[in-house]
């Protein structure tokens, strides 16, 4: 949605195909409805949203609650021409909407990484660069989806909606955003292995325990080298929407596996308080 509607301010976008762009609180919803579920209807629940001060689990659901209300509302503005409804007197509203719709769809991108990093006794995940890496990845993917949209909307329609133009900035954003993700994966993964215990114990998970298939193939293969090789590919032959459509479904599922990666391969510690009493039954014993 955030590359979406920066698109659309471009002008790459008419107004007449925003509804193309503003179906992320769609997947949003669907994603907190689990969480809601996750969680249960009762006491947890509402010890979640009641402590936001404290909880970054309280503070994204206000987050994820603005995203999905506005841009919900922004989505539902967006088909009302359709039905033969005249929004061009609300000018304003759309401007508007669209401006809190980009702010909060970013602000979730960031979230979702805070939100790990404050899980307690996870060296793997304490770091302000797997934020940035999620959000990096997160605009990565995010013009990757709209690439996807706008190619199977000329693919499929006899309309070329989406400018020959739209297509190469938006590989461009991408490519960029590749290299930085790269970077940024490559000082996570070389932080976290300099800590030692825990944080190796989950670097080398990664790269060469049980989720090696996952990074090298998954992350790398599908997310990285790809989608690079599919594009510059079409940068040579131009009109061939079906390369981008290729580009865009790896480097997702290379979003994807990120994401699944870096959660199974955090290893929690143990508290200090139970590492104390462990070594206070030990020297116990051994006494």
């Amino acid at each position: 949605m955030t590359i979406g509607l920066l698109m659309h301010w471009l002008g790459y976008i008419p107004d007449g195909l925003r509804y193309t762009i503003l179906w992320g609180p769609v997947l949003v919803a669907v994603g907190a409805l689990f969480l809601v579920l996750k969680l249960g209807v009762k006491r947890r629940f509402l010890n979640t949203i009641m402590n936001p001060m404290t909880s970054w689990l309280s503070r994204g659901f206000y987050i994820l609650s603005v995203c999905i209300i506005i841009g919900g509302i922004d989505f539902i503005i967006s088909i009302l021409p359709y039905l033969n409804i005249n929004v061009e007197l609300w000018p304003w509203l759309i401007t508007l909407l669209d401006i809190i719709s980009f702010i909060f769809a970013l602000s979730t991108a960031i979230y979702t990484g805070i939100l790990i990093m404050s899980v307690r006794y996870v060296p793997f995940w304490d770091t302000w660069l797997l934020p940035l890496l999620f959000t990096v990845s997160a605009l990565s993917t995010g013009a990757m989806a709209v690439m996807l949209l706008s190619t199977t909307y000329n693919i499929f329609t006899t309309s070329t909606g989406f400018p020959e133009q739209m297509a190469k900035t938006l590989t461009s954003i991408e490519q960029v955003m590749v290299i930085i993700e790269a970077v940024i994966l490559a000082s996570y993964l070389f932080t976290r292995y300099r800590l030692k215990e825990y944080g190796m114990y989950s670097v080398q998970l990664l790269l060469s325990g049980n989720l090696r298939y996952v990074f090298w193939m998954g992350i790398v293969i599908c997310g990285f080298l790809l989608p690079v090789i599919l594009e510059g590919i079409y940068s040579r032959l131009h009109d061939q929407y079906f390369l981008l459509f290729l580009a865009g479904t790896f480097l997702l599922l290379g979003g994807f596996f990120i994401r699944y990666a870096t959660i199974y391969a955090g290893i929690k510690e143990e508290p200090p308080m139970q590492r104390w009493l462990e070594n206070h039954r030990y020297l116990e014993f051994v006494n």
